[in-house]
């Protein structure tokens, strides 16, 4: 049961609630209760001390001993079993008074205090007499202070207890309705809180029955990365079935004209010729499995979570492309930070840098440019490689983004590079612009 329960959003945050509520009303009522009886304890002691004054103030010294008139102006100390008990012990702590109202107590305190020294506290009383509130107070009495007293006043205890029985009856009655309203209001927090969760559940689950290809709904921002990363995954995905589909049909009607071609050749009559256009042939459904493998390597992105460090991969690129082109160097001017990072698929990343840098390679005159950072939002990658070659005009770039078509027919090559590129930058839903440079050349600027 437990363990369902910790199994569950809901049923977490209800038993960390439950558990704080509870701790939260046993401390409250505790502080609450503590005051109260604090406050009681003081008003009884302040009434007890008034008492004493009372005594005080009617008492004559008689030798070594204190007389009381028969009738004291306190009522409760004249009549039996009242509750309200008044005594005088000596220094010796011999009870030489005791009101009217004690003859049914056999016994009581007798502790002498010094000289102005006050006490109050509770007492039990020997036998079935029950517990008394007390207070007793040191009084020194004649012209040397010689003869020493002290003053007790005990209160019957019942009504004190039965006050703070009563208030803590009071106060758990009202805690308990004030923590079911707090339960009920929990309840309903935690319900509307999590609503945007069962909202995602239930996109999910039209999703699965085949009612709708996206999360659809008004959720708030704190789901909105993973509905737009859900999302974006399932976009992706779509289009990565789709290019796959559209890859592989391209592919087999490509390559039914060359082999059509190869089904009609005659060796019997002119081999030369047949072997001539066998070549042909081949090095034709070559280059079309090439562009076919090249459109098919343009992924969608899947590390939409975690950021890919750019400045490493580049570097690695750049080695291997001074490996390649060793007869022709160029000069290249990196400029990337370290904390720059590519929210998507390496993969992705290494295609589009390597044919763009090659490119830099190939057509340029031994000078690079490149400038790789991230946006101001820290989620998008800005790139850019300047060449200084003869340079691109719109019409041409256009042109060399199609797919077979190269802007140099002498350089090696199936023309399909750049157009991989822009598929990539079309996947992450970017942009990517050419732009010839004033001192020549021409500036690609791409943002995923």
């Amino acid at each position: 049961m437990l363990s369902s329960r910790l199994n569950s959003l809901k049923g977490r945050l209800s038993l960390v609630t439950s558990l704080v509520l509870v701790g939260f009303l046993l401390f409250f009522s505790g502080v609450l209760e503590h005051a109260y009886r604090s406050s009681l304890d003081e008003a009884k002691q302040r009434e007890l001390q008034l008492y004493v004054y009372t005594l005080l103030a009617v008492a004559e010294p008689d030798g070594d001993r204190l007389r009381f008139p028969p009738v004291l102006p306190e009522q409760r100390f004249n009549q039996p079993d009242s509750g309200l008990i008044g005594a005088v012990t000596d220094q010796r702590g011999r009870v030489i008074w005791r009101s009217e109202s004690s003859l049914a107590v056999p016994q009581l305190p007798s502790h002498p205090l010094p000289q102005g020294r006050q006490a109050f506290g509770q007492v039990r009383l020997p036998g079935d007499a029950g517990r008394y509130t007390s207070f007793r107070q040191g009084v020194a009495w004649g012209l040397d202070n010689e003869n020493q007293f002290t003053f007790v006043v005990l209160e019957d205890a019942a009504p004190l207890r039965a006050q703070l029985e009563q208030y803590r009856s009071t106060l758990w009655r009202w805690l308990g309705l004030g923590a079911l309203l707090l339960v009920v209001a929990q309840w309903l927090v935690l319900r509307w809180g999590l609503a945007p969760l069962r909202s995602v559940a239930r996109a999910l689950q039209e999703m699965q029955r085949g009612g709708s290809d996206r999360l659809e709904g008004r959720f708030p921002r704190e789901l909105r990365p993973l509905t737009d990363n859900l999302n974006l995954l399932i976009e992706n995905e779509r289009r990565q079935r789709e290019k796959t589909r559209h890859t592989l049909a391209d592919l087999a009607h490509s390559l039914k004209t060359p082999l059509a071609v190869l089904k009609g050749l005659n060796f019997s009559s002119d081999a030369r010729t047949a072997y001539e256009t066998l070549i042909e042939q081949v090095q034709r459904m070559d280059s079309i499995i090439s562009y076919q493998l090249g459109r098919a390597v343009t992924s969608s992105p899947k590390s939409i979570l975690r950021g890919v460090p750019v400045a490493p991969l580049v570097r690695k690129i750049l080695d291997a492309l001074e490996k390649v082109y060793r007869d022709k160097p160029a000069e290249v001017q990196l400029a990337c930070d370290e904390s720059t990072l590519f929210y998507g698929d390496e993969g992705d990343l290494m295609e589009l840098l390597g044919n763009l840098l090659d490119n830099g390679y190939k057509y340029g005159a031994g000078e690079l440019s490149v400038d790789i950072r991230n946006a101001s939002d820290g989620r998008k990658l800005q790139v850019s490689v300047a060449d200084n070659g003869s340079g691109l005009d719109e019409a041409q770039w256009r042109k060399v983004t199609q797919r077979g078509v190269r802007a140099d027919q002498q350089q090696p090559g199936q023309g399909i590079g750049l157009a991989v590129v822009v598929d990539i930058v079309e996947s992450y839903e970017g942009e990517i612009t050419a732009t010839p440079r004033p001192e020549g050349g021409t500036e690609i600027r791409a943002t995923l």
